[in-house]
């Protein structure tokens, strides 16, 4: 599967002008959740950075991490969440101009005043913990709004963008293009000279989903799109290839787990 490239030294000084700005820990995490080493200019906190020494604690921050990356993934919106030790934490998803999915900015190690210390927060700590900025939800959020501004300048300017290899990228604009026809593997196949056999087995492993499985997602992603900007029901499920609205309903609710009125202005 193919990786993000970033443009790196401006990445770099968008994340440190924010986290001066904000005084809060931001980084980012990759299409693979990776986190890309550099970016984090403020440093982990002295309470992470203490508690995170002991095996356990660091294995649970990585696995909070993740999975509330592949929420904020799948939801295609900012998550605000209490990690697992009760810090509060701000995800904010990015996706291409092309739907994909391109990694997400990641803020947070904020003390909820509301909250008072878990047992999963070492008694050895507590000094730190207290320590720590506090912050309450709502203002998380606002952060995350924020974040999600910065976040349509950066695709934009594409400084973080998915390279695919050449024939890889042909069959991504085809499909695009033709978003509300049918789509075979033989006619991609025959887009870059293969077999719909070479198409199945390399699609998958260059996009990390079938060439069914992409459509759909580009489908529902533009769905939403033309839905937020005003069109109805009917308009939406003909532009995108739809037998009727019912039709594309079934399949939108399905996929957001919302019926498309959610995303209605």
């Amino acid at each position: 599967m193919s990786t993000c490239e970033t443009s790196f030294g401006e990445l770099r000084n968008i994340l440190a002008l924010l986290s001066r700005t904000l005084d809060v820990t931001i980084t980012f995490f990759d299409n693979q959740a990776q986190e890309l080493a550099g970016l984090n200019l403020k440093g982990m906190s002295r309470f992470c950075a203490a508690c995170r020494m002991a095996p356990a604690f660091d294995a649970a921050c990585r696995a909070c991490d993740q999975q509330h990356l592949h929420a904020a993934k799948s939801q295609h919106e900012t998550l605000i969440y209490h990690c697992h030790c009760g810090l509060l934490e701000g995800i904010v998803p990015l996706y291409g101009r092309d739907g994909l999915y391109l990694g997400a900015l990641m803020f947070g190690q904020l003390r909820d005043p509301a909250r008072r210390r878990t047992s999963a927060v070492p008694a050895r700590a507590a000094r730190l913990w207290r320590a720590l900025k506090t912050c309450t939800p709502a203002r998380a959020a606002d952060t995350g709004r924020l974040l999600k501004y910065v976040s349509e300048y950066i695709i934009q300017q594409e400084l973080v963008r998915v390279r695919h290899k050449v024939w890889a990228e042909q069959m991504q604009r085809h499909m695009d293009e033709h978003l509300a026809g049918r789509v075979r593997l033989h006619d991609l196949g025959a887009l870059i000279g293969r077999s719909a056999s070479y198409v199945r087995h390399h699609f998958a492993a260059e996009f990390g989903k079938t060439p069914k499985q992409y459509l759909l997602e580009r489908k529902m992603t533009q769905a939403r799109a033309l839905l937020a900007a005003g069109l109805q029901v009917q308009q939406v499920a003909e532009r995108l290839g739809f037998y009727d609205a019912f039709h594309f309903s079934k399949h939108f609710r399905r996929y957001w787990d919302r019926p498309p009125s959610a995303f209605k202005p």
